[in-house]
């Protein structure tokens, strides 16, 4: 299951973050550094998640990763060798600071508002681990294309989702399934026994029906 104190702080941030604050990048940024230098999400840096590169495989063997709302990285698996490349972004500097300290090869970061990045660069796989919540639901699925429009031609947009059983979890995942993106697969978290990962394409030029 989901570690307790994040199901806690989500719910009890989520409403502050995505309305008073969210339209406020620079307040927004303050914020979330704030929360990493009172060590609110310290216990996310325990252990050594491989499950984001394993599902990347999946679509690309050696996959150039964009990972939108990255946080510190510290427990993310990046074997070296893996992957060709990946891009960390995330509105915290703190987050990012520490993410550059750990000196992994083949790998950037860069602070930048979700809400308004791009990049000319494309990628075989974007990540949005744990990111839709905090955005309103309108926002949630600009996002999403926006993501999706920094693929390169065949790549893949996974989105996780840690919790689908609340009310806001299930209409947050019916906002990611019908937000006009092809919808190729929805998978279980390696090492996870709740929680999705919704794999999304690109938008079809012609209605496509889901496949599984």
């Amino acid at each position: 299951m989901a570690h307790p104190l994040f199901r806690l702080a989500a719910k009890v941030l989520n409403w502050p973050l995505t309305v008073l604050i969210r339209p406020y990048p620079r307040l927004n940024a303050v914020v979330w550094d704030l929360q990493y230098a009172l060590g609110l999400w310290r216990y996310l840096d325990r252990g050594s998640d491989l499950g984001p590169l394993t599902l990347a495989q999946r679509c690309t063997p050696y996959p150039r990763i964009l990972d939108l709302g990255c946080g510190t990285t510290v427990n993310l698996a990046l074997p070296p060798g893996e992957y060709r490349h990946y891009h960390g972004v995330d509105i915290s500097r703190a987050a990012i600071r520490r993410a550059r300290a750990l000196r992994r090869p083949d790998t950037t970061f860069e602070v930048a508002d979700l809400g308004t990045y791009h990049s000319a660069r494309r990628y075989d796989v974007v990540l949005l681990r744990e990111v839709l919540y905090y955005f309103p639901p309108d926002e949630a699925v600009a996002l999403l294309h926006r993501a999706a429009g920094l693929l390169d031609t065949g790549g893949r947009l996974l989105v996780w989702l840690y919790d689908v059983t609340s009310v806001t979890g299930a209409q947050l995942l019916s906002r990611v399934r019908d937000c006009g993106l092809v919808v190729h697969r929805e998978l279980t978290p390696p090492g996870r026994t709740c929680g999705v990962v919704v794999m999304l394409g690109a938008a079809a030029t012609t209605p496509a029906a889901r496949s599984s």
